[in-house]
């Protein structure tokens, strides 16, 4: 998939190439706030955290100003929590990945401006092997959806702070049944912008 994504990314530059006036490229790292029926406990028996960290690729559109955007993103976090949940300790950790198409939209051409954003695409949801004793207890678990991250920020020169909420949607975990798991993210990063003359 990461593979896909690179590809596409450079299809993206050589299709606009000739005519674009200002892409980006950025990327950002942060805290995760696992949200979701995935990371939910007895009531104070525990608690979740995880890291965030995303990349895109953005081509400004001239008819708007140079303000609103459209690309690629990778978005990607890695979710942890654990504590008790009907009786039984649980220990949970998963990573949380999101490939797809982005838009953004900046308010002013200043400098420091607020934006806001959405990314969509397809969701994947990996549980990762547990093994005891040196036998596999629990398989690895793959489940996919649709993907939905809204994103709030502002821009400081390059520089820019964010909030994304990934949305919670259903996926295969170790359970039985779907549940939901989604994340609220704190980002920093950085813009690199890219002109073509």
């Amino acid at each position: 998939m990461k593979k896909t994504l690179l590809l596409l990314t450079f299809l993206l530059l050589m299709g606009y190439g000739s005519i674009a006036q200002n892409f980006s490229a950025s990327g950002v790292v942060g805290y995760a706030s696992p949200k979701g029926e995935t990371f939910q406990y007895d009531e104070g028996t525990g608690g979740a955290m995880g890291i965030t960290y995303s990349a895109d690729v953005l081509y400004y559109l001239s008819n708007f100003n140079d303000k609103l955007a459209v690309g690629l993103v990778y978005n990607g976090s890695l979710l942890a929590g654990g504590g008790q949940s009907g009786g039984f300790l649980n220990v949970d950790l998963y990573s949380l990945v999101l490939y797809g198409v982005k838009t953004q939209y900046r308010f002013f051409k200043s400098k420091v401006s607020p934006f806001v954003g959405v990314s969509t695409g397809l969701s994947k949801l990996t549980t990762p092997e547990v093994s005891i004793n040196g036998e596999v207890a629990l398989t690895e678990q793959k489940s996919f959806s649709l993907g939905l991250a809204p994103e709030f920020g502002i821009a400081l020169g390059n520089f820019k702070l964010a909030a994304i909420f990934y949305i919670p949607m259903k996926y295969n975990t170790w359970d039985s049944e779907k549940k939901t798991a989604g994340a609220l993210q704190f980002v920093l990063g950085y813009n690199f912008p890219i002109s073509f003359n």
